[in-house]
């Protein structure tokens, strides 16, 4: 579409590159772009079916929809620009761990987005840094819904997302479910105060998995509190049902107050 002009690749994977792009105003903006001629009907299915999740969506913190289409074969998204990169690169260049605080201001963005998904019926199946982005303001967007299913369509033994993230359920032939996308929030949660994956050094994926079905997570750093341990121990608990729902996790103590300023559209 001659609405946007491609500047240079900044992501490549199975699900085909990223570019960043500038409209035809001079601002920027993400186009993704998959070769749908080249999947069979399933995949080019799902495809097509993350560009009508997304232009379904509307949070202040999921990553903004702007338009799609297709043409000689080749599915493109147009989506709004993280300007400060992903989560992942920013963990990757701390030195030293984050203050508390500044950890669950972060958190509660990404928690706000899930909730907002949650109520709507909505798994994200990959909840990862890497899906997580920084965008104008140091505002927090969830990203990437290639992996994403509406609640009842999903099946057993459908996985998708980062193996380090899988849920023990998963691991075993469950299904995805919210409380499957909590686990992923915890171990989301873990990287960014340890700096490192909770599940992540296992030398292959049969090792990575008994690792997650035998736990537990490795401690946090002693400079974090007892209560935000127990956070991560309960979404990381091994038993699905005695993960915290997205919902319940706003009213936390340690959370609600962050919650609280987003509602009312104060920085934080």
């Amino acid at each position: 579409m001659d609405e946007y002009k491609k500047m240079r690749l900044i992501g490549q994977g199975s699900f085909g590159s990223v570019y960043e792009a500038l409209d035809k105003f001079g601002r920027k903006a993400v186009l993704k772009e998959v070769v749908i001629a080249h999947l069979d009907d399933e995949k080019a299915h799902q495809a097509r079916k993350e560009a009508d999740l997304l232009k379904s969506l509307c949070h202040p913190n999921i990553i903004r929809y702007f338009n799609h289409w297709e043409a000689e074969g080749v599915l493109t998204i147009a989506m709004e620009y993280g300007r400060g990169g992903n989560l992942e690169c920013f963990i990757s260049k701390q030195k030293t761990h984050l203050e508390e605080i500044r950890a669950l201001k972060i958190f509660v963005q990404i928690l706000v987005a899930v909730e907002y998904l949650h109520r709507n019926g909505i798994l994200h199946r990959d909840l990862s840094a890497n899906n997580v982005l920084i965008c104008d303001g140091d505002v927090i967007k969830v990203c990437d819904f290639g992996q994403s299913k509406r609640l009842l369509s999903v099946q057993s033994g459908s996985i998708a997302g980062n193996p380090s993230h899988l849920a023990p359920e998963l691991c075993t032939g469950g299904k995805c479910s919210e409380e499957s996308d909590m686990w992923a929030l915890g171990c989301l949660l873990h990287h960014l105060l340890s700096l490192r994956r909770p599940f992540g050094s296992a030398g292959s994926i049969a090792q990575l998995l008994v690792s997650i079905l035998t736990g537990p997570p490795p401690p946090l750093p002693r400079s974090f509190s007892k209560p935000l341990e127990g956070l991560i121990f309960s979404l990381l608990s091994s038993e699905p049902s005695a993960r915290p729902k997205s919902s319940a996790l706003l009213s936390h103590p340690l959370l609600a107050l962050h919650v609280h300023r987003i509602h009312l559209g104060f920085s934080l």
